[in-house]
């Protein structure tokens, strides 16, 4: 067997791994539909996994500002970079990460966990896209997969995601249960005038190895709104990955 189909195996024993290992997590956590359908997952990665999410976390300097306009501090520097998991990404990476990530993206993009997920989050999808909830877990899907660094002032405004997604999925990767408070929260809003008014329903802990998912709604019936308020003091970074489950992507997750 040559090096480069020891590799390959390596990889795809790995995806086939954390795909079991999401689609038991996704399949076994109870629903919460307050206020909208989301569930909150701990030990998303096998334990034994997990410190290599952290090893392999790109170098920082590989990562590009995501929106310098919206999330930049007072001295212009971005407060929230990004990156994309995709094969051109992955191939900047040094053998061992890119082998890593490419399981981890494999294992997130398997046509199993895209059921698992949408089955469970199914009675805001069925309602959203008109069809019954049997038929939500088999609808398709395009998918973004992509690594975020947030830093102090980081903060967005609650929001419900925008249409083109389908599904919100984020997992927080923080070295230990310190920030616990840094994860995000979910609201209820109350119209009136200037906007009206939002209501702090929950706030995910940013624990170690866990992570949300929920269904994106926007429509007078139901909207997802979410967001976080500033990271102020905060003199870390604020790992996390972000599964997008979407009707359409910019980008390609090639293997």
């Amino acid at each position: 067997m040559t090096i480069v189909e020891n590799a390959r195996q390596t990889v795809d024993a790995g995806a086939a791994s954390l795909r079991d290992h999401l689609v038991a997590k996704a399949t076994s956590t109870p629903l919460d539909r307050d206020p909208f359908c989301h569930i909150y997952m701990e030990g998303i990665f096998p334990p034994d996994l997990y410190p290599s999410v952290l090893a392999n976390l790109p170098p920082p300097d590989l990562y590009s500002p995501l929106n310098p306009r919206l999330y930049a501090r007072k001295d212009g520097q971005s407060t929230r970079d990004q990156f994309h998991l995709t094969a051109e990404n992955r191939a900047r990476l040094d053998r061992p990460r890119a082998e890593f990530w490419t399981s981890v993206v494999r294992a997130a993009v398997d046509p199993a966990v895209r059921r698992a997920v949408f089955g469970k989050l199914a009675p805001d999808l069925a309602q959203r896209f008109s069809i019954s909830e049997e038929r939500v877990p088999e609808m398709e899907c395009a998918y973004d997969v992509v690594l975020f660094r947030d830093t102090e002032d980081y903060r967005i405004k609650p929001h419900p995601d925008g249409l083109n997604k389908i599904v919100t999925m984020q997992f927080y990767l923080p070295a230990d249960d310190t920030t616990l408070d840094l994860g995000t929260s979910l609201y209820r809003h109350t119209p009136g005038l200037f906007g009206g008014s939002f209501e702090e329903v929950k706030r995910f802990a940013f624990k170690p190895n866990s992570a949300y998912a929920f269904a994106v709604s926007d429509s007078k019936v139901r909207r997802s709104w979410h967001g976080r308020d500033r990271l102020s003091g905060f003199t870390g970074v604020r790992n996390t990955l972000m599964v997008l489950f979407q009707l359409k992507s910019p980008r390609e997750y090639r293997f």
